[in-house]
């Protein structure tokens, strides 16, 4: 029985231009809830009152590996997810639910953050952590 592997994919913001899929996920934060309440606590007495709020920004972390044959290739992978992910542009950012639902976790997002690359060789593997802004716009 195979695996249910979800993908991580970035679009346009029009939702329907895929600007890039994140390989080899190996951590997210995300599906997450992220609604704000307010506690209103009596100065004098006791109890409080709760009030529902909307949802707040977070930061939305993915690590994942990028691979190749040679450091060449991976030198043009890296280059190409800074193309794909430029600082300060809205993006829809979405993870498949399941493979039997069809369903996905949707968030409007923005990369402020620089992308990440931990220590490596980069001889055929590379690990980036991109952090975006989610519920920024």
């Amino acid at each position: 029985m195979p695996t249910f592997i979800p993908k991580f994919q970035l679009y346009d913001t029009d939702g329907e231009t895929l600007k890039y899929t994140f390989p080899a996920v190996q951590y997210t934060n995300i599906p997450r809830s992220n609604k704000r309440t307010s506690v209103i606590s009596a100065l004098r007495g006791t109890g409080c009152i709760i009030i529902e709020g909307s949802e707040e920004a977070f930061d939305l972390i993915i690590r994942f590996i990028l691979s190749a044959d040679n450091y060449v290739d991976l030198t043009a992978q890296i280059d190409a997810l800074e193309t794909a992910l430029p600082s300060g542009t809205r993006f829809i950012l979405r993870l498949e639910k399941s493979d039997e639902t069809g369903g996905i976790y949707s968030y409007n997002v923005i990369r402020i953050e620089p992308i990440e690359y931990t220590e490596s060789l980069r001889n055929n593997f590379q690990e980036a952590i991109v952090t975006l802004k989610a519920n920024a716009w």
